[in-house]
């Protein structure tokens, strides 16, 4: 790997991996790393506040070719708090990553980050 992706990937694990967390944050994301290259992989991890009021957990990546989401069930205040996805073999691109927490009086609360893809290898 060329020295300077090296740097750029490291800058970015970096700059990713400092997250603050507002203590009445009703729903967090992290994303790891907040920069790849082409092709790799990513862990999303989305941390909800436990609420009875709690009752749908959708995340999103979108980007310039590219879009994954997922919609799950939560079980109010016994639900786990954190949860994990592998976003994985991501081509290049600029991506929104959006998890929302939907709660049984139809409000929501909406987390937001993102992550660069850089090209590959040719």
């Amino acid at each position: 790997m060329k020295p300077y992706l090296r740097l750029i990937l490291l800058t970015g694990f970096l700059t990713g991996a400092i997250t603050m967390v507002a203590a009445d944050a009703a729903i967090t994301i992290a994303v790891r790393p907040a920069v790849t290259v082409a092709r790799g992989n990513a862990l999303l991890k989305v941390f909800i506040e436990p609420n009875d009021r709690n009752r749908v957990l959708t995340w999103e990546v979108d980007g310039p070719n590219y879009y994954r989401s997922s919609r799950l069930d939560l079980g109010g205040a016994t639900a786990p708090r954190s949860w994990l996805f592998m976003m994985k073999n991501l081509p290049e691109g600029d991506y929104d990553i959006r998890a929302t927490v939907t709660r049984n009086d139809r409000s929501s609360a909406v987390a937001l980050s993102s992550i660069k893809v850089l090209p590959g290898a040719p």
